[in-house]
């Protein structure tokens, strides 16, 4: 639900700030952008932050992100059943 976008957000916030990345964008597209439905998605989070320059970044978020979900999601089934 939208709890855990807000605690995704600000776990990736958190983190990009401690690397020395600006919290904002971090938060923006790791947290926001890994948890949206796809492409339409990432327009929607950057368009409404008026960060459509972080497209880039949004969609290997949710390429990746995507990706390493289905990879732990198939290891957890698999034990699971």
């Amino acid at each position: 639900g939208s709890e855990m976008c807000i605690r995704d957000s600000i776990g990736s916030g958190a983190v990009g700030y401690l690397v020395g990345f600006y919290p904002v964008d971090t938060a923006l597209t790791a947290g926001l952008c890994m948890a949206n439905r796809g492409g339409s998605g990432d327009l929607a989070c950057l368009g409404a932050a008026k960060r459509m320059e972080l497209m880039a970044y949004a969609q290997l978020s949710s390429r990746l992100g995507g990706a390493i979900v289905l990879i732990i999601a198939s290891f957890v089934f698999s034990f699971w059943l």
